[in-house]
């Protein structure tokens, strides 16, 4: 872990770091993941990926976030009505979701509607893998806790 004010490396349960002095989570000028310089208003750390949380708790940096496991159940039970979208803040993917979901209603009496059923519930599946596996971040970049 590294000192998100002066870059150095801390140990992992340190409160504050030995070599400025500022609290753990307090700055916003290094990714306490790789070390590297950042952009205080950056989401995400262009060097390694991690998110860049901003009034951060705990070991592991994470705010009291979002679920994951509410998250990805969402996903699996009512992602064709884009539900875990709107729960992790991601507006648009959701619209897009009841759009192709009612599309698909739509065209059921022509029969490929179903096909369209089968494409959005892989997508939610896709959706649902993503979260479990921490590779979904909520709209504002955080990871899921």
């Amino acid at each position: 872990m590294y000192c998100r004010n002066c870059g150095n490396e801390m140990a992992e349960n340190a409160a504050v770091c030995v070599n400025c002095g500022v609290s753990k989570g307090d700055a916003s000028n290094y990714c306490p993941s790789c070390g590297s310089q950042t952009n205080p208003e950056a989401a995400v750390c262009i060097k390694c990926g991690v998110a860049l949380k901003k009034g951060a708790s705990g070991s592991n940096g994470n705010s009291e976030g979002k679920s994951k496991i509410v998250a990805g159940l969402l996903a699996i039970l009512l992602g064709h009505i884009g539900l875990h979208d709107f729960y992790l803040g991601d507006k648009k993917k959701a619209i897009y979701k009841i759009i192709a979901t009612v599309a698909s209603a739509l065209l059921l009496v022509t029969g490929i509607g179903f096909l369209g059923f089968i494409a959005v519930w892989i997508w939610c599946l896709i959706d649902a893998i993503m979260i479990f596996t921490g590779k979904r971040l909520d709209a504002d970049g955080n990871e899921l806790s």
